[in-house]
């Protein structure tokens, strides 16, 4: 499962990319910029092609609005005495976790079929991926992460998995029991930031027609 299959070089943000991938709607682009978003610093994104570019704008998009959120930022406060400074690593494994349980509501296609179709995307990238996220492609695709959040063992043992390879990470062997003890809130959270999040991003592309990155492409 994902803990076991996790290399101790790979970094926390090789970790959760189910809502990242949803929300790049289809658009085999946005999946590249998404993905790739996290190793891509500052105003480099320039160097990818307009519509790359693009999906990373919108994965930065995403990332700013789950920080300043008013309900993110309640759920952080409650779970941050249990879980330190890895509080907001929990919560976007816990996000993911709670997307692929309800993954019929946001998706037509089987969470399955979806991942292994982001798989092949992503394999398939016209051009070379940063080598640090071909290296997460590979253990993500292996092993399946995105359909192994939809049960509560993939979760923990990705969670626990974490523990052991990140400095101080021994707090984040609490996270599946803070899970379970908080499961109620922090689905209650998720139910109610999650479509505000996708409608936010629907907005976000559309000015995309009239904010044009300056890019190789």
């Amino acid at each position: 499962m994902v803990g076991q299959a996790v290399d101790k070089a790979l970094p926390l943000e090789f970790v959760n990319h189910l809502a990242h991938f949803l929300l790049a709607f289809e658009d085999p682009d946005y999946l590249v910029g998404q993905f790739i978003a996290d190793a891509v610093k500052g105003s480099s994104y320039t160097r990818y092609p307009t519509e790359v570019a693009r999906g990373i704008l919108l994965h930065r998009h995403i990332d700013h609005l789950t920080d300043i959120h008013p309900a993110c930022r309640e759920l952080r406060a409650v779970l941050r005495p249990h879980l330190g400074l890895y509080t907001p690593v929990a919560m976007d494994l816990y996000f993911d976790h709670f997307l692929a349980l309800n993954w019929a509501h946001w998706h037509t296609d089987s969470l399955k079929a979806f991942a292994d179709r982001c798989y092949s995307t992503l394999q398939s990238c016209a051009f070379p991926l940063p080598e640090r996220m071909q290296t997460a492609l590979h253990y993500m695709s292996t092993y399946d992460w995105l359909t192994a959040y939809a049960s509560r063992e993939g979760v923990n043992r990705s969670l626990l998995g974490l523990s052991a390879r990140v400095k101080g990470g021994e707090i984040l062997e609490k996270a599946p029991e803070v899970l379970a003890r908080n499961e109620s809130g922090i689905s209650q959270t998720f139910d109610y930031f999650f479509p505000e999040l996708h409608e936010s991003c629907r907005l976000k592309l559309s000015t995309f027609a009239t904010d044009r990155p300056e890019t190789s492409g």
